[in-house]
């Protein structure tokens, strides 16, 4: 009985670690959606790894930036690495509501999930912003 309790939990332990495949890719193999977006704000800025997950793609880029890309190849989060997001791809009132309100901040992480965006600060670190779909300000956390 005790081999048998082992051999099946050393099945169910295989079967957790392959159901988190994760797969190293090069960008031609990102959806043409997600290309573009690197081009349009990170044109110059070398890709330096691609890794497929079962959600989507992990981008890193050379000059520390990280990227999440849903499958079909939408941006779900932007992390800049103690430098300024670029905008355009996220609602201009959420630039303009940090400017008015942080005067000496600006945005280094950007996530856009269940229809509302997160944003997070270079300063003040601990408080993330909350705006719904349309950039406007609903809350905050720290």
């Amino acid at each position: 009985m005790k081999k048998f309790f082992l051999i099946l939990l050393g099945v169910v332990a295989m079967t957790a670690f392959v159901s988190c495949k994760e797969e190293t890719v090069i960008t031609d193999k990102l959806p043409e959606t997600a290309n573009t977006f690197l081009n349009t704000y990170f044109d110059g800025i070398e890709v330096i790894v691609v890794v497929k997950e079962s959600d989507g793609y992990e981008v890193g880029l050379v000059d520390g930036t990280n990227i999440d890309f849903r499958l079909d190849g939408t941006w779900k989060k932007v992390d800049c690495d103690d430098r300024a997001v670029p905008e355009g791809f996220f609602p201009e009132k959420i630039s303009n509501y940090v400017k008015e309100v942080y005067t000496v901040a600006y945005i280094e992480e950007i996530e856009f999930d269940n229809d509302r965006y997160k944003v997070g600060l270079n300063y003040p670190r601990d408080v993330n912003l909350f705006f719904d779909s349309e950039g406007n300000f609903i809350g905050f956390d720290d």
